[in-house]
């Protein structure tokens, strides 16, 4: 009889104490995680405010590389355009005649406006004839005509470029 009533106080106190163990176990696990999760996040906390500050530290170096970058290609398309300018002006020159010249070329709005002499109405017929052929311009207009006092011929012409140069800049 002893042995059963001590097996019946065993089994009731681990009824009793195992669930008060196995409560204040579980409360030491969610204690312990909740503490390495603080400690993680402490950690995640300092890093990302450190990364912060370096980012703010290198920022403005950057945005410097990036703007001299920018500058660079700016200057770099400048040229190109100066480039293909300079090309086309040079093959506007080589169609003019031996007896023809320019007095005044404008850019306007997409239009060159070319104005100059020429010593005769052939030199005149050929430039005209040239500019029609020319790979670099379209002829879009002739000006006025004349001859002046010297009996030079005077002339007007507007051209567009045939390549678009609004891309450019």
């Amino acid at each position: 009889r002893q042995q059963r009533r001590t097996a019946f106080l065993r089994f009731w106190l681990l009824m009793f104490v195992a669930p008060l163990l196995l409560a204040v176990g579980i409360t030491l696990i969610l204690r312990l995680t909740g503490s390495a999760e603080a400690r993680i996040d402490a950690v995640l906390l300092q890093a990302e405010q450190q990364l912060a500050r370096s980012l703010q530290i290198t920022k403005p170096r950057l945005l410097e590389q990036q703007q001299l970058r920018e500058q660079r290609s700016q200057r770099q398309r400048q040229r190109q355009f100066t480039r293909d300018w300079q090309s086309a002006l040079e093959a506007l020159a080589a169609l003019l005649p031996e007896h023809a010249w320019l007095t005044t070329i404008s850019w306007q709005q997409g239009t060159l406006e070319i104005k100059g002499l020429t010593t005769s109405i052939t030199a005149l017929n050929a430039l005209e004839t040239s500019l029609r052929q020319d790979a670099s311009f379209h002829l879009n207009q002739r000006g006025a005509t004349q001859q002046d006092a010297q009996g030079r011929w005077q002339f007007e012409y507007q051209l567009t470029r045939k390549v678009s140069d609004e891309h450019v800049l």
